[in-house]
C-alpha cells in the first residue's frame, strides 16, 4: 500500500493506495459482486480491512472490496473460469479448482501480491 500526502484548498490530508486504486471503507464494485458463502475462509484485505465479494460467471471469477477508484474501477483477484478449463481441456471440467478464487485471494492477502491477473491468464491463452 503506497500513501500519498494531498494538499487542497481545504488542508492537507493522506490517500492510501493499493495497486493504484484508493483505499475506501466500503465496498467499490457494482451489485454483480456477492458476499461469499464461508467468509471466515477469506482473509480481509491488508489495506481495507473488508472481507471480499465475488462475481463468479461462465467466462470469469474475480474478486472486490473496498480499494477502488469506482464502482467498474477496482482492485480485483482472478481465477481461471470453469468455461476457460473446459475448453482447455476438450471439454473436461476435471481440473477446475472451484477454490482458486479463495486461495488465489488469501495469497494476496498474505503477500500483497496478486496472483493471477487478467493479464496474468491472458499470457496463458485462458480467461
Amino acid at each position: 500500500m503506497i500513501e500519498v500526502k494531498i494538499q487542497s484548498e481545504f488542508g492537507e490530508y493522506t490517500q492510501r493506495l493499493n495497486h493504484g486504486h484508493k483505499v475506501n471503507w466500503d465496498y467499490t464494485c457494482t451489485d454483480a459482486y456477492q458476499p461469499t458463502a464461508d467468509n471466515q475462509e477469506w482473509s480481509k484485505c491488508p489495506c481495507c480491512n473488508l472481507t471480499p465479494r465475488i462475481w463468479t460467471f461462465n467466462n470469469g471469477r474475480g474478486t472486490a472490496c473496498g480499494c477502488g477508484n469506482s464502482i467498474y474501477d477496482h482492485f480485483s483477484v482472478y481465477a481461471e473460469s470453469i468455461m476457460s478449463v473446459v475448453t482447455r481441456c476438450g471439454g473436461s471440467a476435471v481440473e477446475y479448482d472451484c477454490d482458486e478464487l479463495r486461495k488465489n485471494w488469501n495469497e494476496y492477502c498474505a503477500t500483497m501480491v496478486s496472483p493471477c491477473s487478467h493479464a496474468d491468464l491472458r499470457l496463458l491463452d485462458r480467461w
